[in-house]
């Protein structure tokens, strides 16, 4: 099902704690039609009570209105470790990793709603991960225009 990014309502910021923060330093800005989208690179949330990383995160806005949020997220293992009151090699045994990260897992923020879109697995350069969620929100919309970088962004990876 497509999302009308004339309609769309905005995303309801308070449901949920993985949300990137807006008011840190975007990465770029994309024009996609009518829509702007801003790039975050491993922002943080707007929670600081957050048990997720976000590698990168894509922001679409219809005017100020943020009407989508397309985010890589990976579960913070120590953060989950002292949430639930046990060890992180249990959890990098159940998540059957040596890192303090699970894998990256996509998921699209709308309305009110937070979904996942499934594993992640294309690599985390800047290139490979921002045609990924440009295309992404060109689906969910069902948007054919090309995503437009803006003069004057910032093209290099933080």
């Amino acid at each position: 099902m497509f999302l009308d990014p004339d309609t769309q309502p905005p995303v309801d910021a308070l449901l949920w704690h993985s949300l990137p923060d807006e008011s840190t330093r975007a990465l770029q800005r994309w024009q996609i039609g009518s829509l702007v989208g801003i790039l975050y690179k491993n922002p943080p949330t707007r929670s600081a009570e957050s048990l997720v990383a976000i590698p990168y995160s894509l922001v679409i806005r219809r005017g100020t209105a943020t009407i989508l949020v397309v985010s890589l997220e990976m579960e913070d293992l120590r953060t989950l470790a002292l949430h639930f009151g046990c060890s992180l090699r249990e959890l990098q045994q159940e998540y059957q990793t040596k890192g303090s990260f699970a894998a990256a897992y996509s998921y699209r923020y709308a309305g009110g709603k937070r979904e996942s879109m499934g594993p992640y697995t294309g690599g985390l350069g800047l290139e490979e991960v921002t045609a990924f969620l440009l295309e992404a929100a060109l689906d969910i919309f069902d948007l054919v225009a090309e995503p437009r970088l803006l003069e004057g962004e910032d093209k290099a990876p933080r």
